[in-house]
């Protein structure tokens, strides 16, 4: 990525290496001539200083998670790292491992792919994903938080990203923060004044990931947030790319 190519409101962003853990890439049904394919969120990336993306794509969501893989398979620039969609069938799972995941994002949701989090449905899953320590990404809208509590409560080692949690939910985070170790957020949404800064005194800064929810938002208020926060530079970076980059090197192990 060249410098040249970012805006200059967000030079610095360039010395952080950010890492996106919230980004979809490919033809929307839902939200038309907002979504975009590569070329296009390779482009927006640049603008911002985006270095990588964890990428899923809307094809899975929306449509089929297959063929929503398969996709992804074919429109994976080298900056993408594909969280792959997953269903609990043994035979979508048999294709899954095949493609040696590091990262999944599970959209149980009724108008997703409508299966439940709970154990008696999903729970040879979790277990698979815990085994072999992928990263298990799932926004807020898709799974309730007791289901959430349950969840990490069951399956202590697997390590959970929750997507667009909002600006009103530390009632429930802050709770289940300090029961499980193992449950991560993105910042996509988590804007509120200095909201951050709080998170990271109570918490430390490696239980935050950086995300933007491009296309559907811009990375500029997720950035700017992350940018005036008054916390050390080493925890900007582990925020911006450092912690999410350590969660997919386990995967990888």
């Amino acid at each position: 990525m060249s410098e040249s190519l970012i805006d200059p409101a967000f030079r610095e962003v360039a010395a952080w290496d950010v890492f996106d853990a919230n980004v979809r890439v490919g033809r929307s049904g839902v939200h038309g001539d907002l979504a975009l394919d590569a070329a296009g969120l390779l482009a927006e990336m640049d603008r911002f200083g985006i270095h990588e993306a964890l990428t899923s794509t809307f094809a899975a969501e929306e449509y089929d998670p297959e063929e929503g893989n398969l996709l992804l398979a074919r429109e994976r620039p080298a900056r993408f790292t594909p969280a792959w969609a997953v269903l609990p069938d043994r035979e979508f799972l048999a294709k899954l491992w095949a493609l040696q995941p590091r990262a999944v994002r599970l959209a149980f949701g009724i108008k997703k792919h409508n299966f439940s989090p709970a154990s008696w449905c999903s729970g040879e899953l979790y277990e698979r994903l815990q085994e072999r320590l992928v990263l298990t990404i799932i926004a807020r809208e898709d799974i309730d938080w007791d289901a959430l509590d349950t969840l990490l409560r069951n399956f202590p080692r697997l390590a959970v990203l929750l997507l667009e949690t909002g600006y009103r939910a530390e009632r429930y985070l802050f709770p289940l923060f300090s029961r499980h170790p193992n449950l991560y957020m993105d910042t996509s949404t988590y804007l509120a004044h200095r909201q951050l800064e709080n998170h990271v005194e109570r918490f430390g800064p490696d239980r935050l990931v950086f995300g933007s929810r491009l296309p559907l938002y811009t990375p500029g208020a997720a950035l700017a947030v992350l940018a005036t926060a008054r916390i050390p530079d080493e925890a900007r970076k582990a925020i911006a790319g450092g912690t999410l980059r350590r969660l997919l090197r386990r995967s990888a192990l």
